[in-house]
């Protein structure tokens, strides 16, 4: 595969392929039918194994040569992209961004027009998912999901590391008399949710609370479970019961007086809000810009007043 002539066998393939037909692609290519034949089995004796299935006065691609001209085909894509990044040295194209759910739509949006402003030739893809995606098999250029920092093969960073604490209405917390008195806990409608925890208990994150703060279970609560948090949120402030608060998820909620914490301590939940991409990625312009921009937004992050910042 070192061979320096390779790439020029590549691209006759595309051509080919793009045509179907040699001599539509000799034509482009300005070179004759024959020479296109020569080139595309000099690049199937290269790669071992057929990339067209020659028919009468038609051309069909094999299954590897289907593979291999996608594969080409967005590699391609990406190598004119860096290379208008560097001539033109400046911030454009499509960043594609996998995030998780609910820090996507309390964290990042209430942010995202600032990138905007800071930003406007840059076109963003957001696509929403609770488990990470595999930069293996889906076109993504960065990932922020919420859960443990021990992905392989790829940079990894850490942007938060979560704190719960339970969160309520002002109300429901007046009528269950719960301020300062966790032992009322018992009494209240607590409310699970396992976004990005799927793997767990969906009672997990309740019950690492109460072991951190010392407080021992009841199996008589009255439970709802929900597998989005921001469901849970709408529970929570519809006066139904008590949630696990993800900290950097409820803040602004905290800070104009919708929820409270009736109950301060709060735990560490022992999983981060993480950054990550193919290391390839790291220099480009682009990539550089939404990573700073991240960081920065990081840097300004503000918690209400009676509550303590985990960074």
């Amino acid at each position: 595969m070192h061979n320096p002539a390779l790439l020029d066998l590549l691209h006759t393939f595309k051509m080919a392929a793009q045509f179907m037909s040699f001599t539509k692609a000799g034509e482009a290519l300005h070179m004759t039918q024959a020479a296109v034949s020569h080139r595309i089995k000099r690049l199937e004796e290269e790669l071992g194994f057929k990339l067209f299935i020659r028919l009468t006065r038609k051309l069909k691609l094999t299954k590897e040569g289907e593979q291999l001209l996608v594969t080409l085909t967005d590699s391609l894509l990406r190598i004119e992209e860096e290379i208008e990044d560097i001539r033109r040295n400046d911030l454009r194209g499509l960043l594609y961004i996998g995030i998780s759910p609910t820090f996507a739509q309390l964290w990042v949006m209430p942010k995202l027009a600032r990138f905007q402003q800071a930003y406007p030739a840059l076109s963003l893809r957001l696509r929403i998912k609770a488990s990470a995606l595999d930069f293996r098999y889906e076109p993504v250029d960065l990932g922020i999901y919420y859960g443990r920092s021990d992905y392989r093969g790829v940079v990894v960073d850490t942007l938060l590391s979560e704190q719960l604490v339970p969160v309520c209405t002002p109300e429901y917390a007046e009528r269950h008399q719960l301020y300062d008195n966790p032992e009322r806990i018992s009494q209240c409608l607590l409310l699970h949710c396992s976004e990005c925890l799927d793997h767990a208990d969906p009672r997990a994150e309740w019950q690492q609370w109460q072991q951190g703060v010392g407080i021992l279970s009841s199996k008589s609560c009255t439970e709802y479970f929900f597998n989005h948090y921001h469901m849970t949120l709408q529970a929570t402030l519809q006066h139904m019961g008590i949630a696990m608060g993800r900290l950097h998820l409820v803040a602004d909620y905290l800070a104009s007086g919708a929820l409270v914490t009736p109950i301060q301590q709060h735990v560490p939940a022992g999983l981060d809000y993480t950054l990550i991409y193919p290391r390839e990625h790291g220099a480009r312009p682009r990539y550089q810009a939404f990573i700073r921009w991240l960081h920065d937004e990081i840097m300004h992050h503000t918690f209400p007043s009676g509550v303590v910042s985990p960074l």
